[in-house]
């Protein structure tokens, strides 16, 4: 308790500020960057959640950070972390076998060992695998979006989040997972898919200056496979997807993709799932 009120502290005075401005971005070989790192101190009772939030509040009205700072991070803790428990303790034990979208893949194999092609996939996966930890957006919009776009059973995805990352206590980690990353539960913790193309990794991240795939892509030998699964993912729940309103913008975007270039995008969706959920490796000439 006394090293994660320390921690606590350090978060405090170091990266507090500027959490606001940056807590959605994302930097290679940056893992840390302005998140607290609490988690797993809070989630094993070792740091009391409104302690956090009083030394938070604090923060702000002593003008140490700056409202967005400190009201985006209260809300995750008091609001968000909050939602989840109520979640997991209203619909377990049923809420773990929920699969909304029928997904039924396995889980790529390189989520054990780091090595794909994809360079925001690999330093997502690589950090977690050595550090276990990522932050929020890693794996919600990296590892999370990869798997809901390929068709990974949730149980699988659910699995695997447990398994390596050290504050995934399963009433916190569960409905994260199934339900906010996976959409798992057809809505019930979220409401839509968090369906973004590589588009949305190019923004938030440096990651697509260093990858091979281009992020405007969806078909051909360098087409990200996130935009590619990403197209394939909308036609394939199109049905289901256009009675949400929310998602009913990026489903009518699907009206703009001609037949020959449905086709070619199913083409290689079915061979990145062909290949264990990688895409094919790019052949080189000697």
């Amino acid at each position: 308790p006394e090293e994660a009120t320390r921690a606590l502290d350090d978060f405090i005075v170091h990266r507090l500020p500027r959490f606001g401005e940056f807590q959605d971005a994302m930097w290679h070989d940056e893992p840390w960057l302005f998140h607290s790192r609490l988690a797993a101190a809070m989630n094993l009772k070792l740091l009391d959640p409104r302690a956090v939030i009083a030394a938070t509040e604090a923060a702000y009205r002593d003008g140490r950070v700056p409202l967005a700072a400190a009201e985006g991070f209260i809300r995750q803790v008091l609001g968000w972390r909050e939602y989840v428990r109520g979640i997991y303790w209203r619909f377990m034990p049923g809420y773990l076998e929920r699969n909304a979208l029928d997904a039924q893949e396995a889980l790529p194999r390189f989520y054990w060992d780091g090595d794909t092609e994809m360079a925001c996939l690999r330093d997502a996966v690589g950090q977690t695998l050595r550090l276990g930890y990522a932050h929020h957006i890693q794996r919600l919009m990296v590892t999370g979006l990869y798997a809901m776009l390929l068709g990974v059973h949730p149980a699988r995805v659910h699995e695997w989040y447990l398994a390596v990352y050290v504050d995934a206590v399963e009433w916190v980690e569960l409905p994260n997972t199934l339900g906010m990353s996976q959409y798992g539960d057809g809505g019930v913790m979220a409401s839509k898919p968090y369906a973004a193309t590589g588009k949305y990794i190019q923004r938030m991240s440096d990651h697509c200056t260093r990858c091979r795939f281009d992020p405007a892509k969806s078909v051909g030998e360098d087409a990200c496979p996130f935009t590619t699964l990403y197209w394939d993912f909308l036609m394939r729940h199109e049905s289901s997807l256009r009675g949400n309103q929310r998602m009913a913008l990026q489903v009518r975007n699907i009206e703009r993709i001609d037949a020959d270039e449905r086709a070619a995008i199913r083409a290689r969706a079915a061979a990145i799932r062909a290949g264990g959920g990688a895409p094919p490796r790019a052949l080189t000439l000697l």
